[in-house]
């Protein structure tokens, strides 16, 4: 488990290109905030969280109002694990943000996953009746995912995929974040996965083979088998989340 946002952090690259009038603080002052965005964005693209942390923070010195930073800040936060930063960034995109926005529901989920926020008091509603429900105070009941990983361009041909890293990452607030390897058949399993939505697949970065949405609910046992027939090539639950950074400021 980490305290990381990946998919918070598409968004914000996504944010970098709305910098431009996002504040008024005089043309020169403006000029060196949005360069300051555009840089922040692409440390955090690349993974270098410290140093867009710290651009993201000159920027807001210069620009304190611009929600795009303070979310910018509020993701690179997270994966430093910095929480009470993250808290407080993410909370204040929620207080100024516009409501129903892209970011201000991802930094609405990523603060409740984190606890920051109280849960509202309908959640258990989709919940069918008769299931068990946790007392007051008690975390609800674990899951468990497993399967089998195969590969192959036909049925026939269907081999194994033998120690291969699969990540089951919570979304979109990755609060709960595990990793582990398929075995020498290529099994895994996914034991003690808290209940939420969870994203499915086998890379950190770059083009994924399975990319799976995944809904743990409260002692759930979800077998899910990876195969051809449910890669991306075929089905890729998160490829309209992905959004597309389009072209940058040099």
């Amino acid at each position: 488990m980490q305290l990381a946002a990946p998919w918070l952090a598409l968004l914000a690259l996504a944010l970098a290109g709305c910098q431009q009038g996002s504040v008024s603080t005089g043309a020169a002052s403006t000029a060196g905030v949005q360069a300051d965005g555009v840089l922040a964005a692409e440390a955090l693209e690349r993974g270098d969280y410290a140093r867009a942390a710290a651009l993201y923070q000159r920027a807001l010195a210069a620009g304190p109002d611009s929600l795009p930073l303070h979310y910018g800040l509020g993701v690179s936060a997270s994966f430093l694990g910095e929480r009470p930063v993250a808290v407080r960034e993410l909370t204040w995109v929620l207080g100024h943000g516009e409501a129903g926005s892209n970011e201000v529901i991802a930094a609405r989920r990523w603060l409740l996953s984190a606890g920051a926020l109280p849960r509202p008091a309908t959640a258990d509603a989709g919940q069918s009746q008769g299931e068990e429900q946790p007392g007051e105070g008690q975390p609800a009941r674990p899951g468990r995912v497993h399967g089998r990983s195969m590969s192959g361009d036909t049925p026939g041909t269907l081999a194994p995929m033998v120690r291969m890293q699969l990540l089951l990452k919570e979304y979109p607030s990755a609060e709960n974040y595990f990793r582990i390897r398929t075995d020498e058949q290529g099994y895994f399993d996914f034991e003690k996965v808290p209940p939420g939505v969870y994203q499915l697949t086998e890379r950190v970065a770059g083009p994924p083979i399975w990319r799976l949405r995944v809904e743990v609910r409260p002692g759930d046992d979800l077998a899910i088998d990876l195969t051809p027939e449910n890669s991306t090539k075929v089905r890729d639950d998160f490829r309209d989340l992905t959004p597309s950074l389009g072209a940058r400021a040099p």
